[in-house]
């Protein structure tokens, strides 16, 4: 039996994956107590993403042997990777009694813990994996996050630095680098890493982009205009690129962010998303839950909500409690397959958001909308959409950027639109919206500062 196991993990080691199981399945069958064999079998079919069988593989070998901390260890990545974090934690501090120096399970449990929003919490945990593992540049990068979301942004640059020595070859210490200084407002300096990300990564959008904006901030306008002008040369028609130039006056701002560089910017970020957004102090899913609740008081759960915009479903388990069927309509692809692994929703839509509202007449007692507005410049007929797709009585709630310094809307240096108080009322007094009540509020931060939002909520009258 040794010589067929030994035989599995040589074909499993050289990527024959399916030739593997076979083999450790043969080993199952002459002997079923082989606790090693199912754990290897249940790695084989993680590997594959057949996640059912992987988990009924490594849940018996885990029956087989409880105290065997690798098996915890590999049961509570997988329930990570599926998206069933509560579960993870279990299993991974499972693991960490059993063995405090298994320092997978220490990494995993940090990366949970961020992914959860916990950073005061996944820091211990990362400096643990980082501590038992110096040369895991993936262990100080995470790290690196903790401490910045935490906005210990001194600390974070030690870690990304670390990272940056480990792995000279990657471009996203540098971007990681380059992020934090221009959040301590070493504009200069973060231009210099962002440039050093391209030497390494010429296709990355998100460092072409960074290295315009801190070209910007650094007040070496026309560099960010040729940076981004050289950027269309090597991509014609990059729609991130020609909306950066508008934003920079360079060309004419145009009524709306295109669709192509909405789904294009969120795809790219969808991933990441939820981390990055967790850095920045991102407040206005929560902002738009406490409009609904002065509007509504307690959750009735019998009304049918559409979340506008609603990216990775920060806002979905905010608005469950009020729905008896809850929306989510997004441009991005990317952004609503993390949406559905949060399981809340009863239905995904990939959609722009104007044509979506103007397709579903009387469709929602409430329309929430975090942050998404702000692509749009003109907002009347995006308010016209949301009133006739509201039901008499319904109600709308968003947040918008504001601007402050004069009237209308403006595109700003970064690509999103800031509206006035006053052309947001009008808006809304133009499309039949009443009872308009606007706020505002802190949405997040972004360069060390708070973006100052406008907190809007209004109802279709009663017919």
């Amino acid at each position: 039996m040794a010589p067929r196991f030994d035989e599995a993990k040589e074909r499993h080691r050289a990527g024959d994956l399916e030739g593997a199981i076979a083999l450790y399945l043969e080993v199952i069958a002459d002997d079923p107590g082989h606790f090693r064999a199912l754990n290897n079998l249940g790695a084989c079919h993680e590997e594959l993403d057949h996640n059912p069988q992987a988990e009924a593989a490594f849940r018996r070998a885990l029956a087989l042997a409880p105290a065997e901390a690798p098996l915890h260890h590999n049961l509570g990545r997988l329930m990570h990777l599926d998206g069933r974090l509560e579960e993870a934690e279990q299993y991974y501090r499972r693991a960490l009694e059993l063995d405090s120096a298994l320092a997978g399970a220490h990494f995993n449990l940090g990366r949970l813990l961020q992914e959860s929003g916990r950073h005061e919490d996944a820091e211990p945990a990362l400096r643990v994996a980082a501590a038992r593992d110096p040369e895991a540049a993936a262990a100080h990068s995470c790290l690196g996050d903790a401490l910045f979301a935490q906005h210990r942004v001194e600390e974070a640059l030690v870690a990304y630095r670390r990272v940056a020595e480990l792995d000279p070859a990657d471009a996203a210490a540098r971007f990681d680098l380059g992020k934090s200084l221009e959040t301590l407002h070493r504009a200069e300096e973060a231009v210099a890493c962002y440039r050093a990300a391209l030497e390494r990564d010429a296709g990355s959008d998100a460092a072409r982009e960074a290295l315009a904006r801190a070209l910007e901030a650094a007040g070496r306008h026309e560099e960010a205009v040729a940076s981004l002008r050289e950027w269309l040369e090597r991509a014609p028609g990059q729609e991130l690129a020609e909306h950066l130039l508008a934003s920079l006056g360079a060309t004419e701002a145009p009524a709306r962010a295109s669709d192509g560089y909405v789904r294009d910017t969120f795809d790219r970020f969808a991933a990441d998303f939820d981390r990055t957004l967790a850095k920045l102090q991102y407040q206005a899913p929560q902002l738009v839950i406490a409009m609904i609740a002065v509007s509504l008081g307690t959750p009735p759960q019998e009304l049918d909500v559409l979340d506008a915009g609603c990216g990775t479903g920060l806002c979905g388990p905010l608005l469950k409690p009020y729905a008896r069927h809850l929306v989510g309509v997004d441009l991005s692809g990317g952004m609503l397959e993390r949406a559905r692994r949060r399981a809340v929703y009863d239905a995904l839509e990939e959609a722009e958001l104007t044509e979506y509202l103007s397709s579903h007449p009387d469709s929602f007692d409430v329309i929430a909308s975090a942050d998404t507005f702000c692509y749009l410049g003109g907002l009347q007929a995006p308010f016209d959409a949301a009133r006739r797709a509201l039901r008499p009585g319904g109600l709308l709630a968003l947040t918008l950027e504001w601007h402050a310094h004069g009237d209308g809307h403006v595109l700003q240096s970064h690509g999103r639109y800031a509206h006035s108080e006053s052309c947001v009322r009008h808006a809304l007094a133009v499309t039949g919206f009443q009872g308009a009540v606007i706020a505002h509020g802190a949405l997040r931060m972004e360069g060390g500062a708070a973006v100052a939002g406008l907190l809007v909520s209004a109802r279709r009258p009663i017919d």
